[in-house]
């Protein structure tokens, strides 16, 4: 299940965001995008995604049809918000009616105090919505997962919590014979410590990663 990029890119008013960028990652890939703030690493794992159309170019998968592109695309972020009046359980049994979870998927492995499952989410601290949007996007079965800044609002806990998760998701399931993982990072070797090829947003390789 190879991933191909071709000459895709990102306009907006008239600014080049994404220049026109051709490359090709294999399947279990994970790749590191590495960039600041205004980069454009976001809006490249945005393209990549689905939640927003290339200006110029297109993405190409064997396995993922281009009419329900963003239906096999996992991807969470600094941008994405939770539903504030859901609590974990419900949010977990909502988002389960919409996308399948992997096996290894279970609320008993979110590293959140017990009484914080029946809480509101607008009652909980930044540090346990970042572990519950992180483990609603990795636990979602789909073949391309796209993590930007996972580590934000996470103690060194969370962190070891993250890269172990990760870890153990990256294996292929009954539905999808392989996942192919990007991580955008502010440089944090943290979050990049499972990916073995690293870019800059323009399409340029990182060397060493």
């Amino acid at each position: 299940m190879a991933l191909e990029l071709l000459q895709l890119s990102k306009t907006y008013q008239g600014q080049v965001v994404i220049p026109e960028w051709t490359q090709q990652f294999e399947p279990c890939e994970t790749v590191a995008i590495y960039g600041g703030n205004g980069s454009g690493k976001s809006t490249l794992l945005k393209l990549l995604s689905g939640q927003i159309s290339p200006t110029r170019g297109h993405l190409r998968c064997e396995d993922i049809p281009s009419e329900t592109w963003s239906l096999h695309t996992s991807y969470t972020g600094p941008h994405v918000d939770l539903i504030d009046g859901y609590t974990p359980k419900e949010l977990f049994a909502q988002h389960a009616q919409l996308r399948a979870f992997r096996p290894e998927a279970g609320l008993e492995h979110l590293p959140i105090p017990p009484y914080a499952f029946d809480r509101p989410l607008a009652q909980l601290s930044s540090g346990m919505k970042q572990r519950i949007k992180l483990a609603l996007a990795i636990w979602t079965d789909a073949p391309l997962l796209l993590l930007d800044e996972p580590c934000s609002h996470l103690d060194q806990v969370g962190i070891e919590w993250y890269s172990s998760l990760l870890g153990a998701s990256l294996s292929p399931t009954l539905r999808y014979s392989h996942r192919i993982v990007f991580v955008a990072s502010n440089h944090k070797k943290e979050e990049t410590k499972h990916c073995r090829r690293a870019f800059l947003p323009t399409g340029e390789a990182v060397v060493p990663l």
